[in-house]
C-alpha cells in the first residue's frame, strides 16, 4: 500500500485574485508562495504519506516542489479545468504505484500533519474521504482508494456535492471529515483577516 499526497498549485503570480482588492500583486504571490511552502511541509512530515507530488503549469512551482523533495508534475496538456488536471496527476501518481491518494488545495494554512494522518486513518475503512471547506461548499482534501477511483469536481464552486453525489451514485462507501483546520482556506479578504488575527 503506498499512499501519495498530491497538491495542485497555480503560477504564484497568479493565485489568490480574490485578494487583489487588499493585496498588491508582490503580497499576493509571497502569500500564496507561503501557504504552498506550509502545506508541503506538513505532507511530507505526515507518517501517513509516502511520497509527496505537486501539478502546476508554473517552474518556478515546480522547481520549488523539487527542492522540498516533492516530485513535481506538469498539467497535462488537455487539461480544461482544475479537475482535469487533478485527474491528469492521480493517473499519473496510479501509474507510479500509488494505491492511495490524498488531494490537498494548496492554500490551507492550519493543515498539520496529524490531521492529514487522520484522513489517511478514515480512508482505511472508506473509499472516498471528503473534508470540505468551512462553509460545506467547497473541498480542500479529497482523498481516494485507488487514485483513480472518481473523477473529481474541483473547480467548482460546490465541489463537495459534487463530490460526495458522485460517490453514492457509485455506491462507494464515502466518510465526511469535518475540521475547522482542514476546512479554513484562504481565498477571500474575510479570510486574509482570520489568518491574520491567528
Amino acid at each position: 500500500m503506498s499512499t501519495w499526497g498530491l497538491i495542485p498549485v497555480k503560477g504564484f503570480h497568479e493565485g489568490k485574485s480574490r485578494l487583489a482588492e487588499v493585496l498588491k500583486p508582490i503580497e499576493r504571490s509571497r502569500l500564496a508562495r507561503d501557504l504552498f511552502r506550509d502545506v508541503g511541509r506538513e505532507l511530507l512530515h505526515c507518517d501517513r504519506i509516502d511520497r509527496v507530488a505537486v501539478v502546476s503549469d508554473s517552474e518556478e512551482v515546480r522547481q520549488m516542489a523539487e527542492r522540498f523533495g516533492m516530485i513535481s508534475m506538469s498539467d497535462a496538456t488537455d487539461s480544461v479545468n482544475l479537475g482535469d488536471v487533478i485527474d491528469g496527476a492521480l493517473s499519473d501518481l496510479e501509474t507510479h504505484g500509488a494505491t492511495r491518494a490524498i488531494v490537498c488545495m494548496s492554500d490551507l494554512p492550519s493543515l498539520t500533519a496529524r490531521e492529514i494522518a487522520r484522513v489517511a486513518c478514515e480512508l482505511d475503512d472508506a473509499d472516498v474521504v471528503i473534508v470540505p471547506d468551512l462553509a460545506q461548499q467547497g473541498t480542500n482534501v479529497l482523498a481516494l482508494r485507488p487514485p483513480t477511483l472518481l473523477s473529481t469536481c474541483f473547480g467548482h464552486e460546490d465541489s463537495f456535492t459534487r463530490h460526495h453525489a458522485a460517490a453514492h451514485a457509485r455506491g462507494l462507501r464515502v466518510s465526511v471529515h469535518l475540521s475547522a483546520t482542514l476546512g479554513f482556506d484562504v481565498d477571500e479578504p474575510r479570510d486574509l483577516e482570520r489568518l491574520r488575527l491567528r
